[in-house]
C-alpha cells in the first residue's frame, strides 16, 4: 500500500504512514492532540503533492537568555507537542532529533512518543544549564557535518530553526548556510516575537549558493497560530526545494 492509498481510506486511523504509534502511556489528551495534528499535516502533503514523505526531522531551539521564560513557563513545551507530530508523519523512525544553541549547541536524546510528555521539564531544565547567547553558526556547522557529510543518507533532512533573536556570527553563519546548500538539507528558519531577522529574511536571496536551501517565516506569537497555519507554513517551499534537488542531482529519495 502506498502513501496516499494509507491516508485516502475511509478509515481515520490507517490515515497515517506506518511509523511508531502514539505511545498509549501517554496522557489521553496528548495522544489525541497528536492523533489530529498528525491530520493536518497529512492533509497538507497531500495538499501540495509532496512526494518526498521521508526525512530525518530535526529540531533545533534558541537557547538564549531571553528564551528563558519560555521554557519555563510551558511555551517550548507547547512548542515540541506542535512540533513533534512533524517527525511522527516524515521521521525515518518516528524520532524528533533535538538540539538547543545559544552560544554553543547541545544535543539532548530524541523526542519520541514516549517521552513527549514532560519533556522539558524532565530532559533539559533538569540539567541547570545556563542560558547564553545568540550564535547559529556553531549548531549550523554541526548539522552540516552530521548529517551532510557524517552520516549521510539518502532522503532529506528537515531542519526546523527556532530562535527568538538576531545572531551575533552572521559572517559564519552565512558560510555554513551557503555550504549545505551542496546537500539535501532543508532549512526552515522560524522567528518567534517581535525582533529583527534580517539576516534569516534575506536567505532567500542570499548569493553564492548551490541552490535555495532554506525559507524563513516569523510568527509574533506563535501560541496563537492555529495548527493549520504552522504546519502550512512550516511545509511552505519544501516541494520547491525538492525540485530543485531533483534536477541538481542531490538525493531526496523520490
Amino acid at each position: 500500500m502506498g502513501f496516499f492509498d494509507k491516508f485516502n481510506s475511509t478509515n481515520k486511523t490507517s490515515q497515517t504512514p506506518v511509523n511508531q504509534p502514539v505511545n498509549q502511556t501517554a496522557s489521553v489528551d496528548l495522544r489525541k492532540k497528536v492523533s489530529l495534528r498528525k491530520d493536518i499535516i497529512l492533509d497538507e502533503v497531500k495538499r501540495n503533492n509532496i512526494t518526498a514523505t521521508t526525512a530525518r526531522v530535526v529540531f533545533v531551539l534558541d537557547h538564549s537568555g531571553s528564551m528563558m521564560t519560555m521554557y519555563k513557563n510551558g511555551t517550548v513545551q507547547d512548542v515540541l507537542e506542535r512540533i513533534f507530530p512533524m517527525a511522527m508523519c516524515f521521521d525515518d523512525n518516528a524520532e524528533l532529533e533535538f538540539y538547543w544553541f545559544d552560544n554553543i549547541f547541545k544535543e539532548f536524546e530524541p523526542v519520541t512518543a514516549d517521552n513527549l510528555e514532560g519533556y522539558v521539564q524532565k530532559v533539559i531544565l533538569s540539567k541547570k544549564d545556563h542560558f547564553g547567547g545568540t550564535c547559529y553558526a556553531p549548531i549550523m556547522t554541526e548539522i552540516l557535518n552530521r548529517y551532510g557529510r557524517k552520516e549521510p543518507m539518502n532522503i532529506p533532512t528537515f531542519v526546523i530553526f527556532i530562535t527568538d533573536g538576531a545572531n551575533s556570527d552572521k559572517p559564519a553563519a552565512k558560510r555554513a548556510i551557503t555550504e549545505a546548500s551542496r546537500y539535501n538539507i532543508f532549512w526552515k528558519f522560524v522567528g518567534i516575537g517581535n525582533a529583527k531577522f534580517d539576516f534569516l529574511e534575506n536567505l532567500d536571496n542570499l548569493t553564492g549558493r548551490f541552490i535555495d536551501n532554506a525559507n524563513f517565516v516569523n510568527f509574533s506569537n506563535i501560541s496563537s497560530i492555529s495548527d493549520n497555519e504552522l504546519y502550512a507554513q512550516l511545509l511552505d517551499e519544501y516541494n520547491d526545494w525538492i525540485s530543485l534537488c531533483k534536477s541538481h542531482g542531490i538525493p531526496v529519495g523520490v
